[in-house]
């Protein structure tokens, strides 16, 4: 397995935000933005059936879980 194709040490779900080990559950949908890795295959199908607003809603419900997770400064400045 090249480094590209290399599954990370944890994942968070697009969909429901959870944290995991995706090398113990293998739920994945591939698209022009990359792979992602689901929690659950309920997951995994909600984020396939949804269109591209929803999409993006999920990304940015997941890139704000991120924010709020790594942030260091305080609350006002890092959001």
């Amino acid at each position: 397995m090249t480094a590209k194709n290399k599954v990370p040490d944890t994942a968070v779900d697009p969909v429901c935000g959870k944290t995991f080990d995706p090398r113990e559950v293998q739920f994945t949908s591939s698209d022009d933005q990359g792979i992602h890795y689901f929690c659950s295959e309920v997951c995994r199908h909600q984020f396939e059936a949804a269109d591209t607003k929803t999409k993006k809603g999920f990304w940015a419900k997941y890139t704000e879980r991120l924010k709020n997770a790594h942030c260091t400064r305080t609350p006002p400045e890092c959001r």
